[in-house]
């Protein structure tokens, strides 16, 4: 199954098109019936969210519920290898993304997971990683 991004974990705690686009993006790539997973960066990117929400403890509530059903891959020292790869090739062509997004996709990509967010091209620049957009 995939490592939903933060975007996408977020669509899923709200009740709009995008939520339900995200949904079935998820349907579908868990046709195999493996759980959805996200990474320990994602977290941190919520957990900042809820830093910076005007209600925190309703945000806080919301995410906590989000992270209670959701795995979380941790970054090792073969993610750490990968992210110094994706970094320098992004940075060769001359096409660099966010690091926090870069981290994501290198944990992705060493535990051999498809990422589901809504930033399709942002993503598909990194070599190596399957995206699924919606």
């Amino acid at each position: 199954m995939a490592v939903l991004d933060t975007a996408t974990l977020v669509d899923l705690t709200r009740a709009n098109k995008r939520s339900a686009l995200a949904a079935e993006a998820i349907r579908k790539a868990g046709a195999g019936g493996v759980q959805p997973v996200t990474t320990r960066f994602n977290v941190a990117e919520l957990l900042t969210g809820v830093e910076l929400a005007r209600d925190q403890q309703r945000e806080r509530r919301i995410v906590d519920r989000l992270l209670d059903r959701t795995p979380v891959l941790e970054f090792d020292a073969i993610a750490a290898r990968q992210f110094a790869a994706v970094f320098a090739h992004l940075r060769r062509a001359g096409t660099p993304i966010g690091d926090m997004d870069m981290l994501i996709a290198s944990v992705a990509i060493v535990n051999r997971r498809a990422i589901i967010s809504p930033n399709f091209n942002h993503f598909a620049r990194i070599p190596g990683l399957t995206v699924i957009g919606y």
